[in-house]
């Protein structure tokens, strides 16, 4: 068969300023094994509109590293640095489209694994697991703790690891919601809207990717923020796609509880001196708080 004929994957990254971590993540990339029945293309969005990235792809393009391909994206925003990917994987005639994150970086089998998942259930969105790290390269070390096993039907499916196949796009007229440009949630609204239509979605616990996690990420302050600003993303989400009268009751009792729940982590820790209790204890109160900021339609843009 010639390659031609071949169906051909792209594997997409949106960036945002980000070039060291751009950098480790394409090389990455283009370590891991890839099947030879297909084409694997990648794609690069650079969402600054001073193109703070094109260095990056040129490093690649000077080794003249085949099938990688890099464009601005000057409307600012999440999703729509998601929709131009989209947009060029189309373009390129790619059957199945993968996503990572300019932050992570994949194990050398993330890819055969996704592909073996998505062909044993036939189904169309293939999710997996992200490990948090320090590290820059995927190290064997890693303790990895993966909730769920392989053929597991995931609640949400988040962008950070994923493949799935062209008709989500050509099919569902799919597209990422620009609503969401820089509060996030984007990825779990795309993906429930394709469950809805129909569009069948299984877990893959061998496609690991890695999460670099810098050093101003490993404070308290930002494990705050990120579940305070998560939590208010899940009121907006709920408002917008169910009903925002019913919100108020839902949201009031779950806000009491992760607030009641949060206070006894607190107290455990005060005891205990275990380091998970009191993380624990910050992410339930984050979560409490910024439920109540969502009813309140107080809204944080993370992503501006």
């Amino acid at each position: 068969m010639s390659s031609q004929n071949l169906p051909t994957i792209a594997i997409c990254v949106a960036t945002y300023k980000r070039p060291a971590m751009l950098l480790n993540c394409i090389k990455a990339i283009t370590k891991i094994e890839a099947p030879k029945e297909y084409i694997i293309i990648i794609v690069i969005v650079d969402n600054d509109k001073n193109e703070s990235a094109r260095h990056v792809f040129e490093a690649f393009d000077a080794t003249k590293t085949d099938n990688i391909y890099y464009v601005v994206e000057p409307n600012r925003g999440i999703a729509s640095a998601r929709n131009r990917l989209l947009k060029e994987a189309i373009k390129h005639e790619a059957e199945y489209i993968g996503f990572i994150d300019d932050d992570e970086f994949p194990h050398s089998k993330w890819l055969i694994s996704h592909l073996n998942t998505l062909n044993e259930y036939n189904a169309d969105i293939v999710s997996g697991p992200v490990i948090s790290t320090y590290e820059t390269t995927p190290l064997k070390s890693i303790k990895i703790n993966v909730k769920h096993a392989t053929g597991h039907i995931p609640r949400h499916v988040a962008a950070g690891n994923v493949i799935f196949k062209d008709l989500l796009i050509s099919k569902g007229a799919l597209w990422f919601d620009t609503s969401y440009n820089f509060i996030g949630g984007e990825d779990f609204d795309f993906f429930n809207r394709a469950t809805e239509m129909g569009f069948s979605k299984v877990w893959c616990s061998e496609a690991i990717i890695y999460e670099t996690i810098p050093e101003e990420r490993r404070t308290k302050k930002y494990l705050f923020y990120r579940h305070f600003t998560g939590a208010i993303n899940n009121v907006v989400y709920y408002k917008t796609k169910k009903n925002t009268f019913l919100a108020w009751p839902h949201f009031l009792i779950k806000s009491f509880g992760k607030f009641v729940g949060g206070l006894f982590s607190f107290i455990l820790f005060m005891f205990s001196q275990k380091k998970e209790l009191l993380e624990k204890g910050i992410i339930k109160i984050a979560s409490s708080l910024g439920y109540l900021c969502g009813l309140l339609n107080i809204i944080i843009e993370r992503y501006r």
